[in-house]
């Protein structure tokens, strides 16, 4: 019985650590990595074509050098590989915004600089990599 309760509390554990971290980076459809030196607290993904922003596709506050995995259906119910605009607000309420990149599955974005210039680099899930200047602003 000792065995059993070890064994559920152990695997409850695993998941709520899995849950902290964003997700299995390995299983998700793209992953995101803070790279500020600030912390991030939001994360958008919206389709190229969408007038407003989508709910943000994670909550999760992610901490310089921390990864967090996310998926399309962020962006809506039936999103897929495609061209999406991506975005993120720090802890200071600046705005890191990326319009127009095409994205698909197994991609990475990365984002690093500070509120001054920051760029995103997205590494495709084919090995190539693609480097853009952030638009950054700070919303009143």
């Amino acid at each position: 019985m000792k065995k059993r309760t070890f064994s559920v509390i152990l695997a409850l554990a695993l998941i709520a650590l899995l849950t902290a971290c964003g997700g299995d980076s390995e299983t998700a459809e793209l992953s995101f990595t803070n790279n500020l030196g600030t912390e991030v607290h939001n994360i958008y993904l919206s389709p190229c074509d969408a007038d407003n922003w989508s709910d943000p596709a994670s909550l999760s506050k992610v901490k310089s050098g921390r990864t967090v995995a996310f998926d399309f259906t962020a962006a809506g119910k039936d999103a897929g590989p495609g061209c999406y605009d991506f975005g993120v607000i720090d802890e200071d309420a600046v705005n890191y915004d990326l319009y127009a990149v095409d994205l698909t599955v197994g991609d990475k974005i990365s984002l690093s600089g500070d509120k001054n210039a920051a760029t995103f680099t997205v590494t495709h899930a084919d090995g190539t990599a693609d480097t853009f200047e952030a638009l950054i602003y700070i919303e009143d």
